[in-house]
């Protein structure tokens, strides 16, 4: 499995468990089985600033009955501030109202024309706030935002196409046959900050990826293997002392290149961070969100076990 450019992060030896959607096995590294279209687990290890946990599942591209989708244009309404793309939605919400197994929160966003609450001092995050997208978003059926470009290069992003995914730079002209995108951020307006990739060729560019690199935050990134069949989704925990306290964007990268990822792209972090899998019981598999509860974010990445194609691949098995 390829190692960081610049050498591991001082953290302890991971202690990973594992499991499967629809059918649970002792599985971590290597190729997915065809009988496993989604592998789920959990991190658990310690930093020098404390303990670190998180979520991360493993889903196989071309797995019968597998699709992969991402929030959908926006239908305007009256009264919609200028430049709305979204409206807010927490991630728990926007999965079980599309019946999604598995999401994560996806691209940075901005709301609009932001107030605070009846004798509040501070701005919430309120569901169905307009919102703009910070960067590229595509779902199935258009394009929700476009990428931004800064010195020629488009916005580190995970493209997602019927049966492959990739991690790349790209610009509204790469999203020929991309069934759906959602990106991170790239350079800012001044160029001090580079907005790189999260991994590139298995390479670890957590130190020029944004935002806050250097900052143990809630995080939450998307990656892909080599041969682009497999899509690796991680979160991080953070802002929890004794529980997680988050992780910086080199760590980010290490975890998700331990995971089996070559390239990867880091997303929107910090309260927004959120994961959320529905298992064949009916059981949810929950991150713990920074703020205490589900933050309304402005796009998702979804996953579906759609069926009956599936049926015939999944076989019952006890959870380890």
């Amino acid at each position: 499995m390829p190692r960081s450019s610049g050498g591991r992060s001082k953290t302890a030896p991971l202690r990973i468990r594992v499991g499967c959607a629809l059918a649970f096995a002792f599985f971590f590294a290597g190729a997915l089985a065809a009988s496993e279209p989604i592998v789920y687990g959990t991190i658990e290890t310690q930093t020098a600033a404390g303990p670190l946990r998180g979520f991360w599942a493993k889903v196989h591209l071309d797995a019968p009955g597998i699709h992969v989708g991402a929030t959908e244009p926006l239908t305007p309404a009256a009264g919609d501030p200028a430049g709305t793309e979204v409206k807010l939605l927490p991630v728990n919400q926007w999965a079980q109202a599309n019946g999604a197994t598995l999401a994560i929160n996806a691209s940075f966003f901005a709301m609009i024309n932001p107030k605070p609450g009846p004798g509040e001092d501070k701005v919430r995050y309120t569901t169905g706030a307009a919102s703009d997208i910070r960067g590229l978003s595509k779902g199935e059926h258009g394009l929700v935002s476009p990428a931004r470009v800064m010195g020629g290069r488009g916005d580190p992003a995970l493209l997602v196409y019927a049966d492959h995914a990739r991690a790349a730079y790209a610009t509204d002209a790469d999203l020929a046959d991309v069934r759906c995108a959602v990106a991170g951020i790239g350079p800012s307006d001044d160029g001090k900050q580079p907005g790189t990739l999260l991994v590139e060729a298995g390479r670890n560019l957590g130190a020029t990826a944004r935002v806050a690199p250097k900052v143990r935050h809630p995080r939450t990134a998307a990656g892909v293997s080599a041969d682009g069949k497999t899509l690796i989704l991680l979160t991080v925990e953070g802002r929890q002392p004794g529980y997680s306290v988050g992780a910086t964007l080199p760590e980010m990268a290490d975890l998700i290149i331990e995971l089996g990822a070559r390239d990867a792209v880091a997303l929107d972090g910090g309260g927004s961070t959120s994961f959320f899998f529905k298992r064949a019981d009916g059981s949810l598999i929950t991150n713990k969100p920074s703020d205490g509860e589900w933050r309304p974010v402005g796009n998702h990445l979804g996953v579906w076990v759609r069926w009956p194609e599936a049926a015939a691949t999944l076989t019952q098995k006890k959870q380890p």
